[in-house]
């Protein structure tokens, strides 16, 4: 055993730099592994830990109108319901002190910040708002920069400052760079100075008896909307939540299974190269094993020195792997829960990745290596001693003949002789191939997945004819809103809508939605100038739907259920309990983020039932805007002249085109700078095995170096001979990587849309990403031919011959 040990130790040390290469590639590997998965876990596990200890609420009911806090023990009589607690939102109008233009946020008042049941804040820093202070929201105050001093409020009594108290984190609010906006927290002694009535609330917090189950919530709050209902309460959003698992995995459900997949796929290629180098090993070793067979080794002797090489170079691939890769993971975990406000607390190690980066590392070099090895120390004592040569395997079938009439006719002496070099050992070529024409593909189709992602926005933009739409926190006379936006230089056009809350159902069953945050009735005019969502199947409104019963659901919705145009549905809008048409089914381009699902209908329908005639919920406005400093400017002067009046304007539901375009691409950023960045990490394996490739390939030449130094071939000749090689492999691999990467990128670009994304994309292939692959993949191929190529150039005559 000492004399393998020994020979082990000969074969790694004498040949270092393939020793390196081929730690580098299990290292890079490993740390993909464990670097993604332990993200993943720590993630999950810290979000739904956050989540269970803010006592989340089974059910979120906002409503439109003031309650009384009486409505709180019919609420509680109701079966099934095992506690509420409440608290108001509210949009607001704060400014800094020495700022003049006034900005709106949402304040939240909770009644007793002591004695919370469900949705907990929690206090971060400072102390609780009280009389004379508020409390800034965490993500509030990292992005707005307001952490202390005073802020004034444009309250009924008049502006009113109050000090910045303390820090509180909350458990669902949306972030920032999504569009979410600046969140003030009070206490109930500030409610009177916003108008709001004593003892009421806006928003309800319900949990329900043990077990939880999805149905029963639903059940319970149908059951608490038809109370509410009863009161003349409409009811904005309804939001169900698991207890267990947190509000935020909807964003990562889809990205998840693909980051881990691409990760197990870098192990992979990097247990590829493994297979090319153990492969090349074993075919400049056989002298050797024969020798050792002569001498008496068994075939289970021999495979076990080679497997003990290869276990040798994964323990340390490991080793070096481990500390980055735990690092990665946590630090990359705790950006993602800083986006969902959640305390990354003190360093943890996922123990799921050690795991799986031990059991990755070891055994899929292990597999690689053993069919080259089990070959090799299968050979014959005679078969092995009479390998002989400088490897003149090329040039005995017609593609090799090919090859060489090509380069002999078409390109000069060394071009022809690094394209022969390129072909002679073909399986070696296919691996080495297999691992970068994998990182072009993936490139490609990544490029084209971004390319369709702003394509498919392009078009939603293009279909949404406005430049903003203002949402109000109460239905507003039309007139009034006319007047009000008349004095704003540059509106064009105006649209009013309005929405309603609404109960749904199938066959006497309430029916699922795929929107998050519930589903209302969005009703328009039957002839909009303003929107028209993509079309599906069906039609979109008409001039002749105008007072009829008809609706266009999304296709989330439609799938879900089974729905299709021409379905007749039950619908509740109150007291109204009537059969709807499903005329049209829509694409919903809301992907994997909170929102409430619409459901089209005409807005003289919906009139004709409510008897509310010239109010609205919305008004969309066009103007001529160019870009996003134009609309903030129109937006911030709507927003003044409307507060001017006294008009409250929705926080949540106001927007303006190029901003939500912006925010929408700011929620994918995260997946696709994972996703690109792990693509960039395939490159440099396949950097790495062209390397090794290379470097093995000058070893087993040494004699066709030495007789070309002989007959006297410059160190310049077999220098750019060598570089050619390696630029010829990049350029191999771009250009068999765009064939397959345009056959490949509209399936895979789609279903990833629809995985990660949650939404249908638009397809475009990205050509400009062609230009940008050929300069990554001959860059990387450059240095990757350059230390051989430079190796070769230092080898003797008498160095090379005597080998």
């Amino acid at each position: 055993m000492n004399t393998l040990w020994h020979k082990v130790w000969a074969d790694l040390w004498l040949t270092k730099s393939r020793t390196a290469l081929a730690i580098i590639s299990i290292a890079v590997g490993v740390c993909c592994v464990g670097t993604l998965f332990g993200m993943i876990d720590l993630l999950l596990s810290k979000m739904d830990a956050a989540h269970r200890q803010s006592q989340p609420s089974h059910i979120n009911l906002i409503l439109r109108q003031d309650a009384d806090i009486g409505l709180l023990e019919q609420i509680k009589a109701i079966p099934g319901v095992a506690g509420v607690d409440t608290m108001t939102p509210l949009s607001v109008h704060f400014r800094q002190p020495g700022e003049t233009d006034w900005r709106l946020g949402t304040l939240i008042i909770r009644p007793d910040y002591d004695n919370q049941h469900f949705d907990k804040t929690a206090l971060q820093s400072g102390n609780w708002p009280s009389g004379d202070q508020i409390a800034i929201e965490n993500l509030s105050a990292l992005s707005s920069g307001i952490q202390n001093g005073n802020i004034e409020f444009e309250t009924a009594l008049g502006p009113q400052t109050w000090a910045i108290g303390g820090i509180v984190r909350h458990p669902f609010v949306k972030p920032p760079k999504f569009g979410g906006q600046v969140h003030f927290f009070a206490g109930a002694a500030h409610a009177a100075q916003f108008g709001i009535p004593a003892n009421s609330f806006r928003q309800l917090l319900v949990q329900i008896a043990e077990p939880y189950s999805s149905e029963s919530a639903r059940n319970v709050a149908g059951q608490i909307r038809s109370l509410l209902s009863a009161q003349h309460i409409g009811v904005n959003v309804t939001l169900l939540q698991d207890p267990e698992q947190h509000w935020g995995r909807p964003f990562l459900a889809g990205i998840n299974g693909v980051l881990q997949i691409m990760a197990l796929v870098s192990l992979a290629l990097a247990s590829v190269l493994i297979l090319n180098t153990v492969s090349a090993h074993i075919t400049q070793q056989t002298d050797q094993i024969g020798v050792m067979k002569a001498l008496g080794a068994k075939t289970i002797t021999i495979a076990k020195l080679y497997l003990l090489e290869i276990l040798f170079l994964s323990l340390v691939a490991i080793v070096l792997a481990i500390p980055p890769a735990l690092a990665a993971a946590y630090f990359s975990a705790c950006r993602l829960l800083a986006l969902f406000n959640i305390d990354c607390g003190a360093f943890v190690i996922s123990v799921p990745a050690v795991a799986y980066m031990l059991l990755g590392g070891l055994l899929a070099p292990l597999l690689a290596g053993l069919p080259p090895i089990l070959r090799g120390a299968a050979m014959t004592v005679r078969a092995a001693i009479a390998s002989y040569g400088v490897g003149a395997d090329f040039g005995y079938n017609r593609f090799d003949l090919l090859i060489e009439k090509f380069g002999a006719r078409f390109l000069p002496t060394l071009s022809a002789a690094a394209l022969g070099n390129l072909f002679r050992r073909k399986a070696r070529l296919l691996l080495t191939q297999s691992v970068l024409i994998c990182a072009g593909v993936m490139f490609l189709v990544l490029t084209s997945l971004i390319a369709s992602l702003n394509l498919t926005l392009d078009r939603e933009m293009a279909r949404s004819r406005y430049a903003v739409r203002l949402g109000f926190t109460q239905d507003q006379s039309e007139q009034t809103i006319r007047d009000i936006t008349a004095a704003v230089a540059g509106t064009e056009q105006i649209e009013f809508w309005q929405r309603s809350s609404m109960q749904i159902s199938k066959d006497g069953l309430a029916l699922p939605q795929k929107g998050s945050l519930g589903m209302h009735l969005l009703a328009l005019p039957a002839i909009s100038n303003m929107y028209q969502p993509l079309i599906e199947s069906g039609r979109w409104l008409q001039a002749s739907d105008a007072g009829q019963r008809v609706l266009v659901l999304s296709a989330d919705t439609a799938e879900l259920n089974g729905i299709r145009a021409g379905d007749m549905l039950d619908v509740a809008l109150g007291a109204d309990h009537e059969r709807w048409q499903v005329i049209g089914i829509y694409r919903w381009l809301a992907g994997n983020s909170y929102a409430v699902e619409p459901a089209y209908a005409p807005l003289e329908t919906l009139r004709q039932i409510t008897q509310n005639r010239e109010l609205a919920s919305f008004a969309l406005l066009n103007a001529p805007i160019a870009d996003l400093h134009q609309e903030a400017d129109y937006l911030r002067n709507l927003q003044q002249q409307f507060q001017e009046h006294g008009v409250q304007l929705d926080v949540y539901t106001t927007l303006a085109k190029l901003e939500q375009r912006q925010f929408t691409r700011n929620q994918f950023k995260p997946v696709l700078n994972t996703l690109l960045g792990l693509a960039c990490m395939i490159a440099a394996v396949g950097g790495i095995g062209l390397s090794g490739t290379l470097a093995i390939s000058v070893l087993q030449r040494i004699r066709e170096i030495g007789v070309l130094r002989a007959i006297g071939a410059p160190s310049t000749k077999v220098f750019r001979m060598f570089l050619l090689e390696g630029l010829l492999h990049g350029g191999m691999a771009w250009l068999l990587s765009i064939p397959l990467a345009y056959l490949a990128a509209e399936p895979l670009a789609k279903t990833l849309g629809r995985t990660m994304l949650g939404i249908q994309l638009d397809f475009r292939f990205d050509l400009w990403a062609i230009l940008y692959w050929l300069l990554i993949v001959l860059t990387v191929a450059w240095i990757a031919a350059f230390w051989p190529a430079r190796k070769a150039t230092r080898l003797s005559i008498r160095e090379c011959l005597g080998h």
